[in-house]
Parts: C-alpha cells; sequence; structure tokens
C-alpha cells in the first residue's frame, strides 16, 4: 500500500469540513461556532422527546422562548442538544428516550479523582454507567453488587455518574464504599438522557451506542443472586447489542 503525502491528507481533511461547513444555513453555522467544538464539529438536535430535528425546526422553538440541555465532548468535537419539555426548567428532564441502537450522548465531566472524563475516552470497550444521586436508597443498596461486578469485569469501563456537586458525591462515596469512578455535576447528560428515576443502569458498547438499560432497578435479593442477575442482564445486553439498531426503542426493564 503505498503511503499518502502529509500535505495531501491535511488538504483532504480542509476540503472535508469546508464541504460540510457549506451545507449549513448562515444562522446555523453561527450557532455552532457558539458552541466551540473545533474546526469539525458534529451537533445534534432533538425534541422534547428525544426525537431528531433539523437545526430549522430547532431554532423556531428558540424563538418561542423554549429552552434546552446541552451535553458536549468538545475534543471529539461533539454536541446533542435537547428540547426541554414545555415549561420544564434545568434539572426537570422529559421522559427517558434513549434506547438500545442510540449514540449515546457525548459529554465531558469532572471526577472525584480531580481529571476530566470525555465520553471519547470510553470507546473501544463496553462500558456501564451508574446513574444516582445521595439520597436515594436504592442508589445505596445496589453499590456492593456494583463494587463486585466491576472488581470481576476489569476489561470494562464502570462509571457512575451524579447531578450533584463533588462534596455530595465524595460524601456517598465514603460513607457506602463506592470503588469505581464517580463523576459529578451531571446535570446536563442527566436532563439530555431524561433521567428522572434513580437508580438507571446504562451499558453502552465500544461503539458508543446504548446496549441496555434498566431504569429504576430493585436489588432486594440475596448477594449472590443480585449479582447473578446483574451479570445476566448485562450479558443479554451485549448479546442483543448486534441486532438491527432500533431508534428510540424503550429502555430495557430488568
Amino acid at each position: 500500500m503505498s503511503r499518502s503525502h502529509p500535505a495531501l491528507l491535511f488538504a483532504l481533511m480542509c476540503l472535508c469540513v469546508t464541504a460540510r461547513a457549506a451545507n449549513l444555513s448562515p444562522d446555523e453555522h453561527h450557532f455552532i461556532s457558539a458552541l466551540q467544538l473545533g474546526t469539525s464539529p458534529h451537533v445534534r438536535y432533538l425534541d422534547s422527546n428525544g426525537k431528531p430535528l433539523d437545526y430549522a425546526a430547532f431554532a423556531q422553538q428558540l424563538h418561542a422562548r423554549r429552552s434546552y440541555s446541552i451535553t458536549r465532548d468538545s475534543q471529539a468535537g461533539m454536541a446533542v442538544l435537547r428540547l426541554r419539555p414545555a415549561g420544564a426548567h434545568a434539572g426537570e428532564p422529559g421522559r427517558f428516550a434513549f434506547g438500545r441502537g442510540d449514540a449515546f450522548p457525548p459529554f465531558q465531566l469532572p471526577s472525584l479523582q480531580g481529571d476530566v472524563k470525555r465520553s471519547s475516552d470510553l470507546q473501544g470497550r463496553y462500558t456501564l454507567i451508574s446513574f444516582f444521586f445521595a439520597e436515594c436508597a436504592p442508589c445505596m443498596a445496589e453499590v456492593p453488587t456494583l463494587n463486585a461486578y466491576a472488581h470481576a469485569h476489569g476489561d470494562m469501563n464502570v462509571i457512575a455518574i451524579t447531578y450533584e456537586d463533588a462534596p455530595t458525591a465524595r460524601q456517598f462515596v465514603d460513607q457506602h464504599g463506592l470503588t469505581w469512578p464517580v463523576l459529578h455535576d451531571g446535570t446536563a447528560l442527566t436532563d439530555t438522557l431524561g433521567i428522572g428515576i434513580y437508580p438507571t443502569l446504562m451499558l453502552i458498547d465500544p461503539a458508543g451506542r446504548v446496549a441496555g438499560a434498566a431504569v429504576g432497578m430493585s436489588m432486594q435479593d440475596d448477594p449472590a443472586k443480585r449479582l447473578a442477575d446483574l451479570s445476566g442482564w448485562i450479558e443479554q445486553w451485549k448479546r442483543t447489542s448486534a441486532s438491527t439498531p432500533s431508534l428510540h426503542a424503550k429502555p430495557t426493564q430488568p
């Protein structure tokens, strides 16, 4: 195979970016530029139910004073913007709208370890995400099972995400012994996903798509059965994630 000249590759990349930008209206180009996503941004617009919109329809809602959530991975140049339900405020998500086969929204969130985790850091391996908040009793109850699962599956990314601040998240970790990375201040992501019931588990495949979800799961049996059930759900999600994607499919309920 012949080697391409670096200058030619750079010229082709610039041509692709220019062609993409040429397809945008001046208004959308200005709007996306303000998001600061780099030279080759990829932006998705969603209505309040999580269904795709083009920019013109999205902008029309903004002119009607509708608010929206936005989650982004600026390093990857990606963002998802979702309209909030009419009359809703920040922290009031719409319905849960990301099902099997949907691309998981990009994010960049601070961790209790002091670094920033980005969605682009997680691709290439399965990722299990637990969404929690500090006063959630079922979230507390699931910690031992999730710790055991994470310990036994070092080949996976396992993270917890909360909309709360760092001190609150750290107190939860200290009190309940969560042993895997915790990301905080994730309101924009939970709003965009539509997470309003806790705990919620989501499995993301190596390509960054939703492989499965369990909303409001309950772990009330003995520890061995809890771990077996969790492992079973995840293995089932992995097997079915290779099937034809179904956009906006309902989340799997355990």
